[in-house]
């Protein structure tokens, strides 16, 4: 009976996934221990190396630190507070349809961030985050790591984060649509730093965008495998437009 009264009680206080707003301390600690981690660790690995933090080795030891402490948090709240399956509790499923939904996805995504880019051209405010991929040029294995990174890794990792844990868990106070949007905002602020100063700007909005996008892309289709093919795609297309075009 005490199992039973336990589970009501989540149940009802909860999102679609079962997920408690108190399961949003998880992903707290999760994202600064993988910051933490993957910065240490990819200072060790560079002077381990003799090569500079910004190149492709330190760069991929600094990911998989992070992705490790946002996966530790979606792994824990998953055991804590839901069913212990990913895919049950976060919708971590994908179906053939999602290659072309998400292409729809990106597509979306990318006008919206070329907006932003178009009203903040010429100003303070227009930033760029592909630093880490600009390093790169000139490394044939540089460039092959960190597009596996942003375009496969990345895109894997963030979603079940940022539109598996953290929406879902948000959904509990503020419902469906204010969770989309509450999880956007996190979404563009976990990059800020990533551009040189007022250049924040643009780019954290651009980025809040692309992550509702991302999550209503969640929401409407009860699934994150559009989101990870969108976030890949778009990605990618950062990838193509630097290395590229640039």
């Amino acid at each position: 009976m005490r199992w039973a009264s336990e589970t009501r009680v989540v149940t009802e206080g909860s999102g679609a996934s079962g997920m408690p707003l108190r399961a949003l301390w998880w992903a707290l600690f999760g994202i600064a221990a993988g910051e933490v981690g993957g910065s240490v660790l990819a200072l060790v690995v560079a002077s381990a190396t003799g090569a500079a933090v910004t190149s492709a080795v330190p760069e991929l030891a600094g990911e998989l630190g992070l992705w490790a402490g946002m996966l530790g948090a979606v792994v824990v709240a998953s055991r804590v507070y839901g069913s212990r399956s990913l895919r049950r509790d976060f919708s971590l499923t994908g179906r053939r349809v999602d290659l072309a939904i998400g292409a729809g996805v990106a597509f979306v995504g990318l006008l919206l961030v070329q907006l932003v880019g178009a009203v903040f051209a010429g100003t303070r405010f227009s930033g760029s985050n592909t630093q880490i991929l600009s390093d790169q040029r000139g490394n044939p294995v540089g460039i092959v790591v960190v597009t596996l990174l942003v375009a496969v890794g990345a895109p894997v990792f963030e979603e079940l984060f940022f539109r598996g844990l953290i929406r879902t868990a948000l959904a509990a106070r503020l419902g469906r649509h204010g969770a989309v949007w509450g999880q956007a905002f996190l979404f563009g602020i976990a990059h800020l730093g990533e551009a040189h100063g007022l250049g924040n700007v643009s780019v954290v909005l651009s980025l809040v965008l692309l992550g509702a996008v991302l999550g209503y892309s969640a929401l409407l289709t009860s699934r994150l495998g559009p989101g990870i093919i969108a976030h890949g795609l778009f990605n990618l297309t950062a990838v193509v437009v630097v290395f590229a075009v640039r």
